[in-house]
């Protein structure tokens, strides 16, 4: 299999062969005849004004443009020939057949050996005739120059052709090769591969496209890895707790009816519980690996938050503790969904850590450009050395003395994820009267 850097030296030195090629043809077919041409055109015309006359300086005209001369008058006698005339007797000869053809095409003179060295023009002037004879030398000289030169000329073409050809074809496969490396190494699952893109062209597109792939399988990759390790570490107790319950009920307690009702509420919650985990932990796992994208908008902060508070007033009613909201007004920029979802988690961490017979106050207040939104709530205090610790992933304070408090410990870890991403300031506060967990919106331009 041929590499695409030999393709394309390949391809260079065809096209240098191919000019040359072309060179050559048209020294071969084109340049003699355009030389000879050029030479009856020069001659043309330094014998354009002459004429058949005493006073006519044939010498001159033979002398300026290297020829010899005929003169003819008009009965066809000899006015003038040059000294050493080529071909003297067989021009004499045929003088009658020569002025009658006069302005004719360029004739060549055969010699003893069949060798066309010289060429002949007859032209029709005042007075008389010229027969014009002058060397195929000269051309032929020009000729084996021009040759000559061709061959070096060749040559040098030939060898810069094959070091631009092979310098080329480096420079143009060199950033392909990259990409077709960084390719590999994604293949092989190193998404943290980047290729610097150094040209505006298709190849630099196709560079740029391959860097953004690889940015965006990275995402997927950890989103995976998350997921598998939430899955994993999560799952477990309430899936052993939901098997030990079923497996006693179908063993034992099934005929006592109390117990086995007892028992099965204990498995509805734990499924309850369970699926409340997955979905944290999906939500959790995009937020990290930043596949979830972010559409910050205004809308109304009273409205968005009594509406959230209006939807846990049953929950909080169940537990006797009343749900109060304190925001006159004002404009909030967020993203819609993920305050939905900030809010949903400060409001059921309230409602589950709140005393009965307390109150829960959801308030705002506006701080400079933006809102600050707090959530305070009636319960334990939160001991101060586990405050830092409360956003961490899977962390529960402990409550009453027991090991760990309710939910599935990745609502806080939630919200600090949402609350990083939108840039803005977070914070909780807890002592023996209330605890207040307080994130600022972000400012509206």
């Amino acid at each position: 299999m041929k590499h695409i850097v030999t393709k394309l030296m390949l391809a260079f030195l065809g096209m240098a062969v191919l000019t040359i090629g072309l060179i050559w043809l048209v020294q071969a077919v084109f340049l003699n005849d355009s030389y000879l041409n050029e030479r009856v055109a020069s001659i043309e015309r330094a014998t354009a004004a002459a004429k058949i006359a005493p006073e006519t300086d044939y010498a001159a005209l033979e002398s300026s443009s290297n020829i010899s001369l005929l003169a003819v008058d008009a009965n066809g006698s000899v006015v003038y020939q040059s000294d050493g005339l080529p071909m003297r007797g067989q021009i004499v000869r045929r003088i009658p057949e020569l002025t009658s053809a006069a302005g004719g095409d360029v004739e060549y003179l055969q010699t003893e050996t069949d060798d066309a060295r010289y060429a002949l023009l007859s032209r029709a002037v005042p007075g008389g005739y010229l027969l014009i004879v002058f060397s195929l030398v000269d051309v032929h000289e020009a000729s084996r120059v021009l040759l000559q030169q061709l061959w070096v000329l060749s040559a040098v073409l030939l060898c810069a052709a094959l070091l631009l050809s092979a310098l080329l074809s480096r420079l143009f496969s060199r950033p392909i090769l990259r990409v077709t490396e960084a390719a590999r190494e994604l293949a092989a699952g190193h998404y943290d591969v980047s290729v610097p893109v150094t040209t505006k062209d298709e190849i630099g597109q196709l560079t740029g496209a391959l860097n953004e792939l690889g940015v965006e399988l990275g995402k997927t990759e950890e989103l995976r890895r998350e997921l598998i390790a939430n899955v994993s570490h999560e799952l477990r107790a309430p899936l052993t707790i939901i098997r030990g319950y079923a497996e006693t009920v179908r063993d034992v307690t099934w005929p006592n009816e109390q117990k086995r009702t007892e028992q099965l509420n204990a498995i509805c919650e734990e499924s309850a519980r369970l699926g409340a985990l997955v979905t944290d932990i999906l939500d959790y796992s995009k937020l990290q690996s930043g596949a979830e994208a972010m559409h910050p908008e205004t809308f109304s902060g009273e409205d968005a938050l009594g509406e959230l508070v209006q939807r846990f007033a049953l929950a909080a009613g169940k537990r006797d503790v009343a749900l109060e909201l304190s925001c006159p007004g004002g404009q909030i920029r967020f993203d819609r969904g993920q305050f939905t979802q900030v809010m949903n988690n400060l409001l059921d961490n309230a409602v589950h850590h709140a005393k009965s017979r307390s109150r829960i106050r959801v308030s705002c207040e506006a701080r400079g450009n933006c809102i600050r939104i707090s959530v305070e709530n009636q319960g334990e205090p939160i001991p101060a050395e586990e405050l830092p610790k409360i956003w961490d992933r899977y962390h529960r304070a402990p409550q009453h003395g027991e090991a760990g408090g309710l939910g599935t410990g990745l609502g806080l870890a939630i919200v600090k994820s949402i609350l990083e991403r939108h840039g803005v300031a977070y914070g909780a506060e807890s002592d023996e009267t209330r605890t207040v967990f307080w994130f600022e919106t972000m400012p509206i331009e």
